[in-house]
């Protein structure tokens, strides 16, 4: 004979850890801190490529460098408080990653970890989504 109050008690439990686990997978991932910004590069009309620092990487990392395609701006923190809002396109341990800008075709290159990649990244110009080509190249030997 079965014990009633004990298979509701291990369904409830089992109902709870589902919900955990579905608010955990929901919950949004840690956004890294924007420390300074490093280096921008102009793409497009109006856009620019920018790459930023972030310190947020713990000890095991301490440094990471983050590169976003945006609109051109001058004030620093202008464009650091817009690129909160969006993704970037590459993750790295590396700075200066960007190599050529060729129209709206950009060449990386990195010898360092890479933790984050997209191989197209959108520019919004004159109400128009241009698509950005991004093209890597990740090696594991040291820089020249």
């Amino acid at each position: 004979m079965q014990n009633r109050w004990a298979t509701k008690w291990v369904t409830g439990v089992l109902g709870l850890l589902a919900l955990a686990q579905a608010l955990w997978i929901w919950h949004p991932a840690a956004v890294p801190s924007l420390d300074k910004l490093e280096h921008s590069t102009p793409i497009g009309t109006h856009g620019a490529i920018y790459e930023v620092l972030s310190n947020s990487g713990g000890a095991t990392t301490p440094l990471t460098y983050l590169y976003f395609i945006a609109d051109r701006q001058d004030n620093e923190q202008l464009i650091l408080d817009d690129l909160r809002n969006r993704s970037p396109f590459l993750i790295t341990k590396q700075a200066g990653a960007i190599q050529k800008v060729e129209g709206l075709k950009v060449q990386v290159r990195t010898h360092d970890t890479v933790y984050r990649y997209s191989s197209v990244a959108f520019l919004k110009e004159d109400g128009e989504a241009l698509p950005i080509i991004i093209e890597l190249t990740a090696t594991n030997d040291a820089a020249p």
